[in-house]
């Protein structure tokens, strides 16, 4: 337990000697994640490639230029040299350029939805692990609190046995309950000090040394639950990023039909010939000019396997898209009803719930130090007071995690 006690306080210290992020404004914690969360600057690269991959969508065919040099046994023969010099271009009379860049566009646009969709995932995972330390620093103060007054009477017992005026089995056994209360309030102090190297995490690396004891409030639209439903369907990244898959994949099918068109080469030459002075057959020099077209025979638009691929895929993307709307409907619909369970367990769990039981803890403490109580009856009172306390922090913190993820499935 000294070691376990050991490593806690040298953890306790590591974050002590570093500057912390201010902890009291959740807003200026959630800035610090958008601005600092590795992951996700990391993740904000692909739309900078999708950027990049879309200028490079826009590059034209590059032109063709030909240069070639002939000898006809000029030396031996005398039957002259020749230069010649050509250039030659090719298009696509499909327009494969634009269906090309459209689909680059359609590319970027799905990965900034997609980012979009990553980033609400992270804002709504670091909104979690802000109400868990929240949720662990409230039960670290209820271990604290049940440890710190178990050790007074334990403390209490031991000097009354030493004096004769109280049982030796009594001190003993406060003594073994101080010490296993100790170790639950170790254990909530290294939780603790955890969640907040959580939230350290999510904030790129700052260090927070604390969250504060306010609750976390969560605002939600004050709608009916199909008015929930519109909202995500409106705002949902994902499904954003699942309408913009449907119009990517029917223009990689235009792109595919694109290709299949046939792709010209216009070229043009000049060539140059020198004066042949063979007596046999002599010729004066001469410059020349051709011009020239060259159509492919497009027997590859037999197989349409490519074509069917295509189009399959934008028949998968339809269903995708779909199925996609349904998940969110019923991600939806499940988060209300956890929500409004949620609601009903925070009632149930009240602050006068958890004042009575301190209070009743108090009275058996009071009451056992006096004598006119056993140790037994205060022990049970110690145990309901902490398993009352973890229930009312549990249902608080049950109950904004419950709003945060219908928030998150709301896509606001």
């Amino acid at each position: 337990m000294k070691k376990r006690y050991s490593i806690l306080l040298a953890a306790s210290l590591s974050i002590a000697c570093f500057p912390a992020l201010r902890a009291q404004d959740f807003t200026e914690y959630i800035q610090a994640v958008e601005q600092h969360n590795a992951a996700y600057l990391a993740e904000r690269y692909q739309v900078d490639i999708a950027e990049a991959q879309t200028e490079a969508a826009k590059i034209f065919n590059d032109p063709e230029l030909s240069l070639s040099y002939g000898n006809n046994q000029d030396w031996s023969l005398q039957m002259g040299q020749s230069v010649e010099a050509g250039l030659a271009y090719s298009f696509s009379l499909g327009n494969v350029r634009g269906a090309r860049i459209r689909v680059a566009q359609s590319e970027e646009e799905l990965t900034r939805a997609a980012l979009d969709d990553w980033f609400r995932d992270l804002k709504a995972e670091a909104t979690l692990a802000w109400v868990q330390a929240q949720e662990a620093k409230a039960l670290l103060a209820v271990k604290r609190s049940s440890y710190e007054g178990m050790q007074q009477v334990a403390e209490s017992d031991s000097l009354r046995a030493v004096l004769g005026d109280g049982s030796a089995v009594d001190a003993r056994q406060s003594r073994i309950e101080a010490r296993a209360l100790r170790a639950d309030y170790l254990a909530a102090g290294a939780e603790y000090a955890n969640a907040l190297k959580t939230l350290s995490l999510y904030a790129g690396g700052l260090p927070i040394r604390d969250v504060p004891d306010a609750e976390l409030l969560i605002g939600l639209p004050d709608c009916s639950a199909q008015k929930m439903v519109d909202l995500a369907l409106e705002n949902r990244a994902d499904l954003r990023a699942a309408e913009l898959s449907r119009t990517l994949s029917q223009r990689n099918l235009a792109l595919v039909k694109a290709s299949r068109a046939p792709e010209i080469e216009l070229s043009a030459g000049y060539s140059f010939n020198t004066e042949v002075r063979n007596e046999i057959a002599p010729a004066p020099q001469f410059h020349g000019l051709s011009v020239g077209i060259a159509v492919p025979l497009k027997f590859s638009r037999l197989n349409r396997g490519e074509r069917q691929a295509a189009e399959r895929a934008v028949l998968q993307a339809d269903a995708a898209y779909e199925a996609a709307q349904q998940q969110i409907v019923s991600e939806v619909q499940q988060a209300i009803i956890s929500w409004q369970s949620a609601v009903q367990v925070a009632q149930e769990c009240s602050d006068s719930m958890l004042e009575d039981a301190a209070s009743i803890l108090e009275s058996r403490r009071l009451a056992y130090m006096q004598g006119d109580s056993s140790l037994l009856d205060y022990l049970m009172a110690v145990r309901v007071y902490n398993d009352t306390a973890e229930q009312c922090i549990g249902a608080r913190s049950g109950l904004t995690a419950a709003a945060t993820e219908l928030l998150h499935t709301l896509g606001l």
